[in-house]
């Protein structure tokens, strides 16, 4: 029988691949766009993720909050290409964007086995930095929704400190009753998923499909490829 009480999630990268999401839906968002149609697709993918790694620093720092981090990537990202936008067209270009990005959210059978499956025995929870305007969509076009219920759904913009801030894990152990001890956390980010939550008391398992090093010498219970490998380990 697993010591474990309750299992926390990640949710982007980890219930599903955000990633392929985003490339898919920005793709397509910047081949269609009036403000981007005509550049270098590619060029301004990698334009977008290069500021947008940049800029995630200042987000988990708290300089900047999610707003200001879409507009602040897509301005520096067309200021590459020499031309400067104004905030209405960000929020346009935004709202066209996640559109594409939902579409290209679909469920994935072996994930939502694994999560029924693990629902009969835990209390299951998400723990994310994503922003709250795409957190519930997600889990809705994913099928999670029910498993996954919005008192059990902490999104660090509701909170206000991100992971690795220990202050965030502690608010969810409050919220949902249970010691650290009890508590498996499962993610793909090493520092918030792995690291932090072992440092606040939880157990964590490391989804780590393309063989990274581990930067610290943090002991996780597993480390994992893919998501359905997780049940093994319970």
């Amino acid at each position: 029988m697993s010591a474990f009480t309750t299992i926390l999630f990640d949710l982007d990268d980890t219930l599903f691949d955000f990633s392929a999401c985003w490339e898919k839906g920005m793709t397509n968002t910047i081949a269609s766009h009036p403000l981007t149609h005509d550049l270098d697709g590619e060029a301004l993918l990698s334009a977008l993720r290069r500021h947008g790694d940049a800029l995630w620093v200042d987000v988990i720092a708290k300089k900047y909050d999610f707003t200001q981090y879409r507009q602040l990537r897509l301005q520096r990202s067309m200021a590459d290409f020499n031309r400067e936008i104004s905030v209405e067209e960000i929020n346009g270009f935004q709202q066209a964007y996640a559109a594409a990005c939902m579409d290209a959210v679909t469920p994935d059978g072996h994930v939502n086995e694994l999560i029924a499956d693990l629902s009969k025995r835990f209390t299951l929870g998400i723990v994310t930095n994503g922003p709250v305007d795409m957190a519930f969509i997600k889990l809705e076009r994913l099928g999670l929704s029910d498993y996954f219920p919005r008192e059990r759904v902490f999104l660090s913009e509701l909170i206000g400190y991100h992971k690795p801030d220990p202050r965030i894990y502690a608010t969810v152990l409050q919220a949902l009753d249970v010691e650290a001890s009890k508590v498996l956390f499962v993610g793909d980010t090493w520092e918030a998923d792995v690291a932090g939550a072992m440092e606040a008391g939880m157990s964590a398992v490391w989804i780590n499909p393309r063989g990274k090093k581990q930067p610290t010498s943090h002991q996780p219970l597993a480390t994992i490829e893919r998501l359905e490998q997780l049940a093994s380990w319970l």
